[in-house]
């Protein structure tokens, strides 16, 4: 072979392998980067585009966090590092100087302990006037340190007072109590201070535990005329003379108020008067008459 034609061998299979390279580049390699590229671009374009809405999101998440921390720095409710028996026995005490005494056994049942807090649980037992027991309770739950009721079971009966005969209803109660304690940094604090919510006023409203029909008769303090140990000595048309146990006579018209109600009707055809009386709940109507030859 000439050295012509071996140089022009080589030169064609350059050619050829030249060729072939640029047309895998240009032809198969170069198209495949372009869609790559062209699929990128979009998806970038995509995360453009969401910018501003993932602005606005990020605006309102670092917000929100700016008003929780400043909620949680101003809160009021505070979880002291520690609990003891004296400390709540004291805090309860402190409650009582604006609910009212409270005759109360607290026994301690023991810790419930978690990862990051725990109570602990104690058993009162005691009574009160349903109105000392409603404030204490709603002090209880609205003052500062965190204390929650899990259980509390009520009943209530009449007692009548010795010193001046007045009926009162006593609540006798059984109440668990949950102190919360925390030593997480952040959470804990010891420093109550002024707790303002033991100087406000609590309406206590109706009490729902008073019996709708009472077991004691209020005393008989005006010494108002009790007609069912009296005597119906005369009936006139428009009022009666009456003789009470202790042998004082009085002089009624219909309207006036004897023990427990009022006379309601006089029927001098007959003799009689009538007396509604209300025994604690219990609507009753008395008839009394003349006795002749007494």
């Amino acid at each position: 072979m000439s050295y012509a034609l071996r140089n022009t061998v080589v030169l064609a299979a350059f050619l050829v392998v030249i060729f072939g390279v640029g047309f895998y580049l240009t032809r198969i390699q170069q198209p495949g980067q372009i869609r790559k590229l062209k699929t990128d671009s979009s998806s970038l374009q995509a995360v453009i585009n969401q910018r501003p809405a993932l602005e606005s999101q990020l605006n309102q998440s670092r917000q929100k966090l700016t008003d929780m921390e400043k909620e949680y720095s101003e809160r009021f409710k505070v979880i002291p590092s520690n609990d003891t028996t004296a400390l709540t026995y004291a805090y309860l005490n402190r409650i009582m100087g604006s609910s009212g005494l409270i005759k109360f056994d607290m026994v301690y049942q023991g810790p419930k302990t978690f990862k990051q807090y725990g109570y602990n649980a104690y058993n009162l037992k005691g009574e009160s006037s349903y109105t000392d027991l409603f404030k204490f309770i709603w002090y209880l739950e609205h003052a500062r340190l965190l204390y929650k009721i899990s259980d509390l079971t009520l009943s209530s009966h009449e007692v009548r007072d010795e010193t001046s005969g007045a009926v009162k209803t006593i609540v006798p109660f059984t109440l668990e109590l949950d102190a919360y304690y925390s030593s997480v940094a952040g959470v804990s604090s010891n420093s109550t201070g002024e707790d303002p919510t033991l100087y406000r006023g609590v309406y206590v409203g109706l009490n729902y535990l008073r019996p709708l029909i009472s077991s004691e008769p209020p005393p008989n303090v005006r010494g108002l005329v009790d007609v069912e140990t009296a005597e119906l000595r005369a009936v006139m048309p428009d009022k009666i003379f009456i003789v009470d146990n202790k042998g004082v006579g009085h002089i009624l018209r219909v309207g006036d108020e004897v023990y427990l109600g009022y006379l309601t009707k006089i029927d001098p055809n007959n003799n009689e008067a009538q007396f509604t009386l209300n025994k604690g709940g219990i609507i009753d109507r008395i008839t009394l008459k003349v006795r002749f030859g007494k």
